[in-house]
């Protein structure tokens, strides 16, 4: 027994031995008549009696409702207490299913929390995720929908069914979807400008993009967040903006957002090759060519000695392809592709002595350069030099390694460069065999169907 009730009963007992003791003493006057009436005389230890009666029985009287009451909302809430710890229990499940990969006992769970707590908002967003990863975007947008009508101004379902239009192809859907993003949190709803951002780049809507963009990078500037990486997509989408305006025959827009992005990034090697292409369609050749010039100047990237020599050569300009060539190499850092590129060209024009001295300087400059074996091999075959052209090609098989052989798992056709007694991706025992197929494609080998440079033949 607990001190506290002993002392209760200790109380108890005394009170009632006090009040006997006061009853034996003053039996007399409690035993005299109470004059209530002529015809009513109680004594007086009745009328205390009903006095003490009355005075608990009006309380409890007036107060049993109110513990009814707080007894049915004890009940409720126990049983609400019941049932959430369930549905928590449940939900969670269901999440372990969800990282494990198991989809089927991930939605029993859900439903299982649903069907205790209908209105319980994590899991009708997990159930529509979970859904929606099945490719069954009707229901899971349905769990959703149900979600938000739950909590309107939470723009957790309303990114839930963005990401659910926007699987089923629905992008108008998902695009005003965003939109009542914004309209909620108009300040710092920075995820659904990005998401808008991409589905106008996704539906080459590059002024769209562009506008959403611009809103992101202004929203980060409040923030006093960096933008570094915003600053790489924004040049990505006002270059393909600018490449829509080129196509559009809007020339001078063009030129200028490209130009824009050569000041902001002078190594964007896309907007040297698309500046020069838009100023060469507006008939101002001289400028592209030092633009192109300018890009390789900068970058040292060999596109730009592509595009010089498709330039002079598509104009039937030889001469003008050489020098844009030489220059190239004058001004490089590294000039050990400008060369190999000149002397490509020699070889294209047949210019095989040429090609011939300036190929042969570079064998020593190049550790792994299979093409310029191939194009020296090429230039002695073309002189009867049968013999030198053979050491070159022999050079272009050990550098591609052609004649090495290749290995591939019969159970999953992992491929492997040695012989293993079990395969490394699938674990399997007894699988590796030397990949050697009958029919087998130049495609399956790693080959191109013709040499790099075929074209110069």
């Amino acid at each position: 027994m607990k001190i506290r009730t002993f002392v209760w009963i200790a109380l108890g007992f005394t009170a009632l031995a006090f009040i006997t003791v006061g009853f034996h003493r003053n039996a007399d006057l409690l035993n005299t008549p109470f004059r209530v009436s002529e015809t009513s005389n109680p004594p007086v230890f009745v009328i205390i009696t009903l006095a003490f009666a009355a005075g608990i029985f009006v309380p409890i009287t007036l107060g049993f409702p109110r513990w009814i009451d707080q007894l049915s909302e004890r009940i409720r809430r126990a049983r609400e207490e019941r049932r959430q710890s369930l549905g928590d229990e449940h939900y969670f499940e269901g999440l372990q299913a969800v990282v494990e990969g198991r989809e089927q006992d991930a939605l029993r769970a859900f439903r299982a929390v649903l069907e205790t707590d209908p209105s319980h908002f994590n899991a009708l967003l997990k159930m529509g995720e979970v859904l929606c990863a099945l490719g069954r975007y009707g229901e899971g947008i349905d769990f959703h929908l149900r979600a938000r009508a739950l909590r309107p101004e939470d723009t957790r379902p309303l990114y839930a069914l963005a990401a659910d239009y926007e699987a089923q192809g629905s992008l108008h859907e998902a695009k005003k979807t965003l939109e009542r993003i914004l309209e909620l949190k108009p300040r710092s709803a920075l995820v659904a400008l990005r998401r808008l951002r991409d589905l106008g780049m996704k539906e080459g809507d590059w002024a769209r993009a562009l506008e959403m963009h611009n809103r992101v990078e202004r929203a980060l500037h409040r923030l006093d967040r960096p933008i570094t990486d915003e600053k790489r997509a924004g040049r990505g989408i006002r270059y393909s903006l600018g490449v829509k305006y080129m196509k559009d025959s809007r020339s001078r827009i063009a030129v200028n957002l490209f130009r824009r992005i050569i000041k902001e990034d002078p190594l964007f090697i896309p907007a040297y090759i698309r500046l020069g292409a838009t100023l060469r369609e507006m008939d101002d050749e001289r400028e592209a060519v030092e633009v192109w010039n300018r890009g390789f100047e900068i970058t040292g990237s060999p596109i730009f000695l592509t595009v010089l020599e498709e330039h002079h050569l598509d104009r039937e300009q030889p001469l003008g392809a050489i020098e844009a060539l030489r220059h190239c190499v004058a001004i490089a850092k590294k000039d050990t592709l400008p060369r190999f590129f000149l002397g490509k060209l020699y070889f294209r024009l047949e210019m095989l002595d040429e090609a011939l001295e300036t190929l042969e300087a570079l064998r020593g400059r190049t550790s792994y350069a299979p093409t310029l074996h191939y194009l020296i091999g090429r230039i002695h075959e073309r002189r009867a030099n049968f013999r030198a052209a053979a050491a070159q090609y022999r050079n272009v098989i050990k550098e591609l390694e052609l004649v090495r052989l290749e290995y591939r798992c019969l159970a999953c056709a992992a491929t492997l460069s040695e012989w293993l007694d079990r395969c490394p991706k699938c674990e399997e025992w007894n699988t590796v065999e030397i990949d050697f197929r009958e029919d087998i494609s130049l495609q399956d080998l790693g080959l191109a169907t013709a040499p790099i440079y075929s074209q110069l033949t």
